[in-house]
């Protein structure tokens, strides 16, 4: 029920880069989300891309950290907005990048997703 398999991880450059070019975004400190929609050719409603800059959090170890935390919470609340494109029937490519130069604890990383998402689905 709460997984996050391979299928569900946006991997493919020409889809970033469609993604980057032409997604709206929202945003929620410290976390940006920019999404656009896809063709829905493999039973997968949304693909994720978790970013954590190199330029805001130096060390390897600190981005590894937030990129598990911001993992973590949002398979945790992702199926409200599987259920939504599901019952659309659309597919939707979406980047989650962190803004902030310090460590966020887990708890404020839960709550930012949780209305990040909730907005998206709103938006949509």
């Amino acid at each position: 029920m709460f997984q996050f398999p391979k299928k569900q991880k946006l991997c493919s450059e020409k889809e970033i880069e469609i993604l980057f070019a032409k997604g709206k975004s929202i945003s929620e400190k410290p976390l940006r989300a920019i999404w656009v929609f896809e063709e829905n050719n493999d039973n997968v409603f949304v693909k994720v891309l978790i970013v954590v800059s190199k330029k805001r959090l130096k060390l390897a170890v600190d981005r590894n950290v937030i990129k598990r935390r911001i993992k973590e919470a949002y398979r945790l609340q992702k199926k409200q907005l599987e259920f939504f494109l599901e019952s659309n029937n659309q597919q939707l490519n979406l980047a989650i990048i962190y803004q902030q130069e310090e460590i966020s604890d887990y708890k404020l990383l839960e709550e930012k997703i949780k209305l990040l998402l909730s907005r998206l689905i709103k938006k949509l």
